[in-house]
C-alpha cells in the first residue's frame, strides 16, 4: 500500500492513470473478463455524454467530486423532472427556431459557445473510466437524490427554493425537497 500512495503522490501521469484505474476497478468490482452490459443507460453514447459531462464540469476536481457530478446527472434521470436518458440530460437547453441559445443549458459547458471536444487526454480517460463505472454498477447516491449544483463563486436564482446538501471542491449541491 506504501509503494501506491508513493507512485500516487511521485509517479509521472501514467503511472497515477494507472494507479487510479486499479483503484477504480476495485471499488467497481468490474474485471478485465466483464465487458460492460449494455443497456439504455449504459450504451457507448450514454458513457460518451456522462463522461463528458464529468469531464466539462469537474475535470480539476478530486474524484469524489467527478463522482458527484455524475451522480447528479444519473439522480436527474431517475427523476420524473427531467429526461430519461444520459444524454438527453447532458444536452438539455434551451431552443429558439431549433437552435441552442447560447448560455441557456442546464450544463454550462455545452452552451457556452468553445468546443467540446476534450483536450487533456489523461482528464478524458479518468473521466470515462468514471462513466464507464457508475453506469456499470452506481455506487450508493452519497448525494441523497441532489439533482443540482453550482460553482462556490456563482449564487443562481434556483438555488433560493431548494436544500443545500454539502461541498464537494467548489462545487455546492442540492436536493430539491419541493418537486421530488
Amino acid at each position: 500500500m506504501v509503494l501506491f500512495g508513493v507512485l500516487f503522490i511521485f509517479g509521472d501521469d501514467m503511472k497515477k492513470l494507472i494507479l487510479l484505474c486499479f483503484i477504480m476497478i476495485s471499488c467497481s468490482g468490474w474485471s478485465w473478463n466483464n465487458d460492460i452490459a449494455y443497456s439504455p443507460n449504459n450504451s457507448l453514447r450514454n458513457i460518451n455524454c456522462l463522461a463528458k459531462n464529468i469531464y466539462f464540469e469537474a475535470r480539476d476536481q478530486e474524484v469524489k467530486g467527478q463522482v458527484a457530478v455524475a451522480l447528479v446527472t444519473i439522480n436527474r434521470v431517475k427523476s420524473k423532472r427531467f429526461p430519461n436518458s444520459i444524454c438527453k440530460v447532458v444536452y438539455q437547453a434551451t431552443r429558439k427556431n431549433g437552435r441552442i441559445v447560447l448560455h441557456k443549458c442546464h450544463f454550462s459547458w455545452y452552451c457556452d459557445g468553445r468546443s467540446d471536444k476534450p483536450k487533456d487526454k489523461m482528464s478524458w480517460e479518468i473521466s470515462l473510466l468514471i462513466a464507464r463505472a457508475m453506469l456499470k454498477d452506481p455506487i450508493t447516491d452519497f448525494l441523497h437524490g441532489a439533482t443540482h449544483y453550482h460553482r462556490v463563486d456563482v449564487n443562481p436564482y434556483w438555488n433560493r427554493r431548494m436544500i443545500k446538501f454539502t461541498t464537494i471542491g467548489d462545487h455546492i449541491f442540492y436536493i430539491d425537497a419541493l418537486n421530488r
